[in-house]
């Protein structure tokens, strides 16, 4: 919150920049790429007409040269001066900003940052964790890291009856979850090593039951797999820490029980998942299933109601205790000053006789909790409270 509070004008700076730095709606087209694409259509048109199948040939090979071509290219140009474009993300006190633009210029809107921060909110940037980096370096912000996605894979397509390449995977950016957090992350829990995936037992969990041992595991788990929810990697990242995880459950109940990890899997399996059951005081069986990945919803939240403030209004008034206990008065007695206590009953129908004189003032009232000095208090736990009548006088 502080932070929030502190860097909004750093907000509102970055946003005045980024209007002024931004222009164009959408890169101009590669003009190599533009003209080997319309000597493509051209071709088509050419086979269409052509009858001759020997020369049809000829033609679609000259095609594939050239789509071939298109394919090594980029569509628009990627050093297009009349395109510029800053984005900007900042969470606490950490924030990234992704430009497309020359080195240079983004090297200035580093200085600017860094003296806008130095000279204006008087903080200092960590130059360990700053700099500029290429969008085909990794950069790791906030646990994730951030990379981009380019591949030469190609789908087939028809559009208007001609077939035709596309590429999918070029300059995406994605999410990944960096294997040195999953390493820490399953050194500092004490899973086993990480490099051979060979688990062990936590010996400190011994002394607990099955049931806290499951929650603690899940618990830790639960934690680390949600906030890395929207890594692309997800599920084949996590999945590896998940084997050691699950191993080092099973060693642990083992441990325990004196018995093999297969034994314990096998009592533990549900068909599809593991779960500990346990027989409760009133006699009812409860189960408590141990987390699966799946369990995690790896979906983003980009509803701006996320963002929409809360009516902050209803809490400043407090509730009808609080005014009641601030009133500084014994509703008994009605003696002003001193130390008040709150005597609360379950339900008022537990008191719906009335016989004692707090009980039929407490129905009338239609209320569950009644304020008392300490005095009154004490006198009514015993069964002493006299009239109030009689302590009005």
């Amino acid at each position: 919150m502080l932070a929030n509070i502190y860097l909004h004008e750093l907000d509102c700076y970055v946003e005045q920049l980024a209007s002024n730095f931004e222009r164009g709606k959408r890169r101009s087209t590669n003009t190599e790429y533009q003209a080997i694409s319309s000597r493509a259509s051209e071709l088509n048109k050419k086979i269409e007409q052509e009858q001759d199948s020997e020369r049809r040939a000829n033609l679609l090979k000259q095609k594939k040269v050239l789509q071939r071509r298109m394919l090594e290219l980029p569509s628009g140009d990627q050093y297009d001066e009349n395109f510029r474009r800053l984005n900007y993300c900042r969470y606490a006190d950490d924030f990234v900003l992704g430009v497309i633009c020359p080195k240079r210029e983004a090297e200035e809107i580093y200085r600017n940052i860094k003296a806008f921060l130095h000279e204006q909110l008087k903080l200092n940037i960590s130059l360990a964790k700053s700099g500029i980096k290429h969008n085909t370096e990794v950069i790791r912000f906030l646990g994730y890291d951030i990379t981009e996605l380019s591949t030469e894979k190609t789908v087939k397509l028809i559009r208007q009856g001609q077939h035709y390449k596309r590429r999918t995977c070029k300059g995406l950016i994605r999410l990944h979850v960096p294997e040195a957090k999953m390493k820490s992350f399953a050194n500092n829990k004490g899973y086993g090593n990480w490099e051979t995936l060979k688990a062990i037992h936590r010996p400190f969990l011994s002394h607990c039951s099955d049931v806290e041992i499951a929650l603690q595991y899940s618990a830790e788990m639960r934690g680390f797999a949600q906030y890395y929810a929207l890594a692309n990697n997800y599920t084949s990242a996590l999945g590896r820490l998940r084997f050691l995880w699950i191993q080092s459950f099973l060693k642990t109940m083992a441990n325990k029980h004196q018995t093999s990890m297969q034994k314990v899997a096998t009592q533990l399996n549900r068909g599809g998942y593991l779960a500990v059951r346990e027989t409760g005081k009133d006699g009812r069986r409860r189960e408590y299933k141990l987390f699966k990945l799946k369990d995690v919803k790896c979906k983003g939240v980009f509803d701006p109601e996320v963002d929409t403030p809360p009516l902050t209004f209803k809490y400043t008034s407090g509730s009808e205790l609080l005014r009641r206990l601030n009133a500084d008065k014994c509703e008994y007695c009605e003696r002003e000053g001193g130390y008040f206590e709150v005597h609360h009953v379950r339900k008022l129908a537990d008191i719906k006789e009335g016989k004692q004189p707090w009980e039929r003032l407490m129905i009338a009232r239609k209320r569950k909790t009644l304020v008392l000095c300490v005095e009154c208090h004490r006198k009514l736990t015993a069964g002493k409270l006299p009239d109030r009548r009689h302590l009005l006088k």
